[in-house]
């Protein structure tokens, strides 16, 4: 239990309580989502929001903007006036983690929480920070987003590096991400939006999604055919560097210099996903970095579907390049192989492979032990299929 985020809880509810826009929380010392919806429902109220919601809207934002067009200031150490959003940035700081110098709330902004601002500034990427309170900073401070480095699941100080630097450079795109050091999807549809604004997308336009108009403008590196400005180049090779330490490779991000280092980890990153080794940051290999499904439209021979491989299906398949397809084992009537249909691929021409797929809600289900049980409980082979081992099998040849 954490005393600051108690006393920030109970000034909550008793400040609160008896508004028909904020729901009593539990007084428990823990920081959760809570908590946060707590002190974004009092803020929005402060705003004069009666229609009160867990997130920070785009009402919220316009209702901050009108009232706080250059942010919420520091006070002068002889302005003695209190206010409770005062308050709610001091409770929003000590959840996470930040001192304001005081034992309880004190509706006040003076020194001690102008410095905490500053820390979680400083944190964020801003280099030469001052106290106020943004927008984008509020938006932080109402959220469940770090901005140090969260070892215990697997953060980095290099990941955390590049978020700063995102953040620093790109903030009118991106807002302020996390600089926990994990590699998320906010962080992703961040570095997607650093694209777009490379392209030279405004920043209402940059979307954080790979559309077409994405793939048309992505930058090819290095500018062999001179069609980007320094600029380009400098930022582009800032964010493919960025984009391939995401991936798990190591590069050095400190300079923007297509050298052989960067060259070369390209080129382990292609062939390693099987990708042409062009040694080129062409689209193929922008959209593979970015995207979990890479390039849509790139060559390839395999594919997997839910549909019946019937013998007009197979033509189709093959007259696009297809020479391997996935069937799903289970799946019933929707999805699931059909006893015939492994010897009406196989001799359409298609090798076929087999795909076993359950699902659930929880990561915890995915055992190897579980794994076996489903596929003796769910799994029942056509009689002329061929078992190696427990786990295996081959299909026939017929």
């Amino acid at each position: 239990m954490d005393e600051m985020v108690l006393r920030t809880q109970k000034y909550l509810n008793a400040m609160y309580g008896g508004n028909s826009g904020y729901d009593v929380i539990a007084e428990d010392g823990k920081t959760g989502w809570g908590t946060i919806h707590a002190l974004t429902k009092a803020f929005q109220i402060e705003l004069g929001i009666t229609q009160t919601a867990n997130n920070f809207g785009p009402t919220t934002v316009k209702l901050f903007n009108a009232q706080y067009p250059n942010g919420i200031i520091q006070q002068n150490a002889n302005d003695t006036t209190t206010s409770r959003v005062y308050a709610i940035i001091q409770g929003a700081l000590w959840c996470k983690g930040y001192s304001t110098g005081a034992s309880g709330i004190t509706e006040h902004f003076y020194g001690g929480t102008g410095a905490a601002v500053k820390a979680l500034k400083e944190d964020a990427g801003y280099e030469n920070s001052d106290s106020t309170v943004t927008l984008n900073v509020m938006k932080a401070l109402l959220s469940m987003d770090q901005f140090i480095v969260i070892h215990g699941q697997g953060g980095t100080f290099l990941i955390r590096s590049i978020q700063q630097q995102l953040n620093r450079k790109y903030e009118d795109y991106i807002g302020l991400i996390p600089c926990d050091g994990l590699y998320g999807r906010e962080m992703n549809k961040a570095l997607i939006k650093v694209l777009q604004a490379i392209e030279g997308f405004s920043a209402s336009e940059a979307t954080g999604t790979f559309g077409s108009q994405t793939k048309a403008r992505c930058p090819i590196l290095p500018d062999t055919s001179g069609e980007l400005t320094d600029k380009e180049v400098e930022d582009a090779t800032y964010l493919l560097k960025y984009a391939l330490c995401c991936n798990g490779y190591t590069v050095g991000i400190n300079n923007a210099n297509w050298d052989y280092t960067l060259k070369s980890t390209v080129a382990q990153f292609q062939n390693d996903l099987k990708l042409d080794v062009t040694e080129t940051a062409d689209i193929n290999t922008w959209m593979s970095l970015l995207l979990s499904k890479g390039n849509p439209d790139r060559a390839c021979t395999a594919c997997d579907t839910r549909f019946e491989i019937t013998a007009s299906r197979a033509a189709e398949l093959k007259s696009k390049g297809y020479n391997i397809v996935g069937r799903y084992l289970t799946g019933g009537e929707f999805k699931g192989l059909r006893a015939d249909e492994p010897k009406r691929t196989l001799n359409n021409g298609l090798y076929l492979f087999p795909i076993f797929q359950e699902s659930t809600t929880d990561i915890s289900y995915f055992t190897s032990q579980r794994g076996k049980t489903d596929a003796k409980r769910r799994f029942k082979p056509p009689v002329n299929w061929v078992f190696q081992k427990e786990t295996s099998f081959t299909l026939p040849l017929i």
